[in-house]
């Protein structure tokens, strides 16, 4: 009988241990608003600009905050110091990726940006970025790009403004076929482009990286998609192909002009050069397919920084036609009217950058990112970030997966920081000017691609601009 009784004792004493541990680890998680019992923030989390409203709550809670949702648990930062010391400070330990199940049955695997870091196929996959676009690779693109934007603007001339979307998208996987394929996009019938289009209409439809149900509770795959929670399943059966397709094509056209001695030196032709006939292809593949990604018109997938910019850009000269006159003064003053802007007169052109800079950071193309995930327990400002911290993405109201997720809201609330930006919500390209002619605050190109090891943008988007 005592036996028992001290069996009792002990397990008792455990579990009172086990509360205690666990009580003193929340007691030292970043702090947050209220939640609901059981079901956390669910009831609040925002339906729609997120990154404002998160951007809000942490002038009450501070720059890194707390948030659980049906007992997972997320933190977002909020400000560029805690992002520049967590991302890209201990870049190690914040550089991995929660699982995606809802983008892996949608086929996006392999993918450089959602596999997890350290992994083989990631050091494949940034190996091929790296050998191919290095900065005195990226210069032999900038005579393509320059004709491609002329070609653009001559297409905008040309047509009416609801034309716009359509011909930025043309321009965007233009410049994005020709470096990763050697192709020229020449028709509106162009398979690139109905390629382009087919995977932008599905992925469009399942929200950013981990916001998914299928992604919180990843059993939900092996139901039928009318169950409560599996209806991406649906998205899954219909996109997929298009998905695979852009995965397939270009690799097998590039082999089959190989063959026929017609292929153009691209990012694939140089690829496949240096491959051993032992190594697998799908990593070629996934790269090339990160990529495409990059730039496609509107995919959810990582935001099409590319595309968004141009567009807030379109938006923003609409918008402030002061501006507008400003740069086309500057242009006029430094290229004259015989000849169209250069690369070689950007360092000449300081008030057109700054409309670059300004477009960058009034209106963020990725206000939020895509997930980061923790490798180990740290501590940060007397704060526990646990192993397991992931971020959630853009704006959404979906939940996202793993045990504890970061947001990463620094890109939309670094613009927003009246203590490094004046006046923040306004559109002021001069801002960027040094004194006295501006206020010579900082640019912010650096901060718009994000921090740390896994930057959401590739190089060839970067090229771009």
């Amino acid at each position: 009988m005592p036996l028992i009784l001290y069996s009792f004792v002990a397990a008792g004493a455990l579990i009172i241990v086990a509360a205690l541990q666990r009580r003193r680890r929340a007691a030292t998680l970043p702090p947050g608003p209220p939640g609901d019992p059981f079901i956390g923030h669910l009831l609040r989390m925002p339906l729609t600009d997120s990154a404002l409203v998160f951007h809000q709550w942490a002038k009450a809670y501070g720059p890194v905050m707390h948030l659980k949702v049906l007992g997972r648990s997320m933190i977002i930062l909020d400000s560029y110091q805690a992002a520049l010391d967590l991302l890209d400070k201990k870049g190690l330990i914040y550089s991995d990726r929660p699982k995606f199940t809802l983008y892996e049955l949608l086929g996006w695997d392999p993918c450089l940006v959602l596999v997890s870091y350290g992994s083989k196929s990631q050091s494949i996959q940034r190996q091929m970025h790296q050998s191919y676009l290095s900065r005195q690779k990226i210069a032999d693109f900038k005579l393509m790009q320059t004709e491609e934007s002329r070609r653009l603007v001559q297409h905008l001339m040309d047509s009416p403004p609801e034309q716009y979307a359509k011909l930025m998208s043309r321009f965007v996987t233009g410049i994005i076929a020709h470096i990763v394929a050697g192709h020229r996009v020449t028709s509106e019938n162009d398979p690139y482009l109905r390629i382009s289009q087919m995977v932008y209409e599905y992925v469009s439809k399942t929200g950013p990286p981990g916001s998914s149900p299928l992604d919180f509770f990843p059993v939900l795959q092996y139901f039928p998609s009318w169950f409560p929670g599996a209806h991406d399943l649906r998205v899954v059966k219909d996109g997929r192909p298009a998905v695979r397709e852009l995965y397939e094509y270009p690799l097998s056209t590039v082999k089959e002009q190989q063959k026929l001695g017609e292929a153009m030196p691209s990012f694939i032709r140089e690829q496949l050069e240096r491959m051993e006939e032992s190594e697998d292809e799908e990593e070629l593949k996934g790269a090339a397919a990160t990529m495409f990604a990059a730039g496609e018109r509107r995919s959810n997938f990582i935001s099409s920084i590319t595309w968004t910019t141009l567009t807030l850009f379109v938006l923003a000269m609409t918008l402030h036609p002061e501006s507008q006159a400003k740069a086309q003064k500057e242009i006029d003053l430094v290229v004259g009217d015989m000849r169209l802007p250069e690369f070689r007169d950007r360092e000449d052109l300081p008030f057109v950058e700054g409309i670059l800079q300004e477009t960058l950071r009034w209106i963020p193309a990725v206000p939020l990112g895509v997930p980061h995930c923790a490798r180990e327990d740290d501590m940060y400002c007397g704060m526990l970030i646990p192993k397991g911290v992931s971020r959630i993405c853009k704006h959404t109201a979906r939940i996202t997966p793993s045990p504890f997720t970061v947001n990463s809201n620094f890109t939309r609330a670094i613009g927003l920081d009246e203590s490094v930006y004046s006046d923040p919500t306004s559109f002021r390209p001069e801002r960027f000017l040094p004194q006295p002619a501006g206020a010579g605050e900082p640019h912010f190109s650096n901060a718009a691609f994000g921090f740390g090891r896994r930057f959401i943008c590739a190089a060839p988007v970067l090229s771009t601009f």
